[in-house]
């Protein structure tokens, strides 16, 4: 860009903005041009200023808000506007839900070419201080003469100097100048990368990747830091299977379902759902949905450490889960001992080599079932739908992380097979941000008959 075009794109501008983003960023025409705006919302007129890099073309900030939507409400967090954790915090909380169950309800119109009997009622939780698990990033900074450990910044290359954080759970938000304090004062400051963070119900954790071998100083002082906040302190020199408790001994993380007197333990590379008050509202509703009798065989497919799939142990005769870590698959067991349960079993199958090879034969041992729980990653069910329409079950239930896949799927278990789209409605699993979980139910009255 020459130098005149540059000062001529530094002037504000005015924008009117039409819509949102599938990344909570305006959309606005200016010029021919479709712009895409950082803060702003639906209807708003905006004063904006171009930004600049590879990564930002297209991209402009809002200065200004000269007409503002009703839906605005002003940020709690004051890191709002350079932090990339949150996106929609000046956006009201009924509108975010409002807008994400408006997009599920538009990816199964258009993308599954369905509609379901019934719109369930969005399942929300506290908007705050939810989040049990996070990445932060940490960078010795040399220019600032200090450590930065936050949330990456929205363009990726930085991180954020924070403070504190409204959606982290209090025992992280709250000591995290405690902990920037902490890496400051070790040998391998600038060789530590990230924390991953899991916290259960009453503790919390902290893994510390590092580039290299600490020094038994650092050692020392992580031990002592763990004991001094009551942290569980992991050190990860190398992939996920390097993870090794630090401090203190015995430690553990649980979470519990309280209305099911269920206890869950975990470690803190494991998945588990992020909003814990959120989960129990989730599993109440999924048991709501497959009415399981007390003579019923359930199947619950990508069952995890069996956060499903023990609640449904509760009602059901017997439940099968499948999973395809083995490691997970010794958690869920070991959960199921916990908790007395003797009608679970465990499998671990590779469902993912299972469908990159469309070999759906082993993705589950034989046998007859009556409803099937299922809880895909982001990529769907694509390759087990026509198993799930082959075998005996006659209720699915489909908790998704993305709504555009749950379409998809939905739509082929309808229009191909004989089931019927009985109901579907969004989890605000990640208040503040674009992120949306669904939930439906799909059943049929002939098992096993495709159309």
């Amino acid at each position: 860009m020459g130098r005149r075009r540059k000062q001529l794109s530094d002037i504000p501008f005015e924008l009117d903005v039409e819509s949102l983003d599938g990344k909570g960023l305006g959309r606005a025409q200016y010029e021919g041009k479709s712009l895409r705006v950082y803060d702003a919302l639906p209807g708003e007129k905006v004063l904006v200023r171009y930004l600049f890099g590879r990564s930002q073309r297209g991209k402009v900030q809002t200065l200004e808000v000269l007409q503002a939507s009703p839906e605005r409400v002003e940020p709690a967090c004051p890191h709002f506007g350079l932090c990339g954790g949150c996106k929609l915090q000046h956006m009201s909380i009924e509108a975010q839900v409002a807008r994400k169950q408006a997009t599920l309800l538009e990816h199964l119109q258009t993308t599954g070419q369905v509609t379901p009997e019934e719109i369930y009622a969005p399942l929300t939780g506290h908007p705050w201080s939810y989040r049990r698990k996070a990445r932060l990033s940490v960078r010795d900074v040399a220019a600032k003469g200090r450590v930065l450990v936050g949330f990456r910044e929205r363009d990726g290359r930085f991180v954020a100097d924070m403070s504190g954080c409204h959606v982290l759970l209090p025992q992280i938000a709250d000591a995290l100048p405690k902990i920037t304090e902490m890496i400051e004062s070790l040998d391998a400051r600038s060789t530590i990368p990230q924390i991953e963070v899991a916290c259960g119900d009453d503790e919390a954790a902290l893994v510390f990747r590092h580039m290299q071998d600490l020094s038994d100083g650092d050692l020392l002082r992580l031990k002592e830091f763990g004991t001094q906040t009551g942290l569980g302190i992991y050190l990860q020199s190398g992939g996920p299977d390097t993870v090794t408790l630090h401090a203190p001994d015995n430690f553990q993380l649980q979470y519990s379902i309280k209305d099911l007197n269920l206890t869950y333990q975990f470690e803190p590379m494991d998945f588990a759902q992020v909003n814990g008050p959120l989960n129990e509202v989730m599993v109440a509703r999924a048991l709501e949905l497959l009415q399981i009798g007390p003579n019923e065989h359930v199947l619950d497919l990508f069952c995890g450490l069996g956060n499903f799939t023990l609640a449904i142990a509760q009602q059901a005769a017997q439940v099968t889960g499948v999973e395809g870590s083995q490691e997970m698959v010794k958690r869920g067991t070991d959960n199921a001992r916990l908790n007395d349960l003797g009608n679970v079993s465990f499998h671990a199958v590779d469902l993912y080599k299972a469908r990159e090879e469309k070999d759906t034969s082993a993705l589950w041992p034989d046998a007859n079932y009556d409803s099937i729980m299922l809880d895909p990653p982001r990529s769907g069910a694509l390759e087990l739908l026509a198993s799930i329409a082959a075998s005996t079950a006659r209720r699915v239930v489909y908790v998704s992380c993305n709504p555009e896949t749950l379409a998809r799927d939905a739509g082929i278990l309808v229009n191909q097979y004989d089931f019927k789209l009985k109901g579907a409605g969004m989890m605000d699993m990640f208040p503040h941000t674009t992120h949306s979980e669904a939930i439906a139910l799909l059943e049929r009255d002939h098992p096993g008959e495709a159309n």
